[in-house]
Parts: C-alpha cells; sequence; structure tokens
C-alpha cells in the first residue's frame, strides 16, 4: 500500500520532521522505564553465549533503556528509532550509565543501510507496526541479522487496542488485504508466520497473552536449511 510510503517521502527526519513531541517524548521515557525486563536481556545475553563484544541493533528504539542494558552486558549497540526526541533522550540515558550507542535516525525500512548480516542480535520491541509492509519488513529484519545470530520481536495485536470506527478499519484491510494504512497492529500469528519462511535453527513463540505475540529466532548458519528445528509454543 503506497501511502505510508508516500508519507515518508514528505515527511523527513533530515528536515526537521518528528513523530513525537518533548512532552509525549517524556511522559513515554517515565513510562518505560517502568516496564524494563531484565529478565528479557538475561535471556537474550544467554542466548547468544554472552553478548559481550557482539553487535546489537536496538530497531525502533526509543528513549533507549534497552540499548543501555545491552551496551552494559559488553555489547556495541546501535540505536535506531525515527525521533531526534528520543535520541536527545537516549543520549542522556547513554550518558547516565556510562555506556557508548551509536545512534541512527530513520524510519525502520532505513535500517537497510546497514547492510545484511550485520548484527547478532536485532531487538525490535513493540514497534513493528510502523513499517510500511509486514511482509518487506520480516524480510529485512531476517537479513540483519548474521548467520546464527538472534531476533527479537515483541509487538502488539489488535486485541491490545480494540480498534474502533476507522482504526478497525485499518486492521480489517491489513489482516485480510495486507493493506497498511497508517500503522495498524499485525494480527496474531502474522509476524511469526512471515518469519518461518526463512532459515532458522530456532523458532520461539510466546502468545501467553492474546494482546501480544513474541518471537524469539535464531538464523540458520546453512542456506539449504529449511524450516526451524526447535519450535517451543507459550500459551
Amino acid at each position: 500500500m503506497p501511502v505510508n510510503f508516500v508519507h515518508s517521502l514528505f515527511y523527513r527526519v533530515e528536515r526537521g520532521w518528528d513523530p513525537i513531541s518533548p512532552e509525549y517524548a517524556s511522559e513515554y521515557d517515565k513510562f518505560a522505564s517502568d516496564g524494563i525486563d531484565t529478565i528479557l536481556v538475561n535471556k537474550l545475553d544467554s542466548l547468544a553465549g554472552g553478548l559481550a563484544g557482539k553487535r546489537v541493533l536496538d530497531l525502533g528504539a526509543g528513549p533507549g533503556h534497552y540499548s543501555v542494558l545491552f551496551a552494559k552486558c559488553g555489547a556495541r549497540v546501535t540505536w535506531h528509532d525515527i525521533s531526534r526526541q528520543y535520541e536527545r533522550i537516549a543520549r542522556q540515558h547513554a550518558a547516565l550509565h556510562e555506556v557508548s550507542l551509536d545512534f541512527s535516525l530513520g524510519y525502520l525500512e532505513e535500517a537497510r543501510r546497514f547492510g545484511q548480516n550485520s548484527f547478532d542480535l536485532v531487538f525490535c520491541r513493540v514497534c513493528w507496526y510502523y513499517c510500511r509492509s509486514d511482509r518487506a519488513f520480516s524480510r529485512l529484519l531476517y537479513s540483519l541479522v548474521n548467520p546464527g545470530g538472534i531476533g527479537y520481536v515483541e509487538c502488539n495485536t489488535p486485541a491490545f487496542s480494540r480498534p474502533r470506527g476507522f482504526r478497525r478499519l485499518q486492521h480489517w484491510l491489513n489482516a485480510y488485504f495486507w493493506w497498511k494504512v497508517g500503522h495498524p497492529m499485525p494480527p496474531h500469528g502474522r509476524i511469526a508466520k512471515l518469519i518461518s519462511n526463512y532459515p532458522l535453527t530456532y523458532l520461539e513463540l510466546d502468545y501467553s497473552s492474546s494482546e501480544g505475540d513474541i518471537v524469539t529466532f535464531v538464523k540458520s548458519t546453512a542456506t539449504n536449511c529449511g524450516a526451524a528445528s526447535t519450535i517451543p509454543d507459550t500459551h
């Protein structure tokens, strides 16, 4: 659907556009700080065999809380987001915790600038629905992960927002025609279905909440590998 693509041509961060106001950025920073999941960071650190010295992309990083935590694990972290307001806050957090982050501004799709097989962990939490195309974004996210590396996606589903009115139409068009107008949340199970089309050695699905899907995968090191050999499903 070209609507979001056309929008991205006219609304550019390098021209001073920012979808996030200073007030909202500050409020969300406080909200997000209360929900930081250190257990998740420890889990990904363990799955990676230690993140020290590894490259991590925090895709749609917002205020940068997770970027900082990954950096404190010893990883080289790239913060990528569309908002300068969030970048300002993330820089403050990095300075406070005395860690170094690489900063990149742009739409989610502009992460392609990093090139294929660039990161040992691509972390995409609660921002997938800002992409222009679910199919294309799944392909991009997978391509950014090194063979043997980890992808982590956590995204709300329509059950989270209980859309009504025009938002309900947005979700219906996305669910049945794959047309994205604005930022409808993907239907339950879509992300896992898309990711499982690619060679994996591990795929973990957490559907413990109907309001969100969590997908963790390890990219295959063999180009001829088929579907994931291990698929735990948490309900």
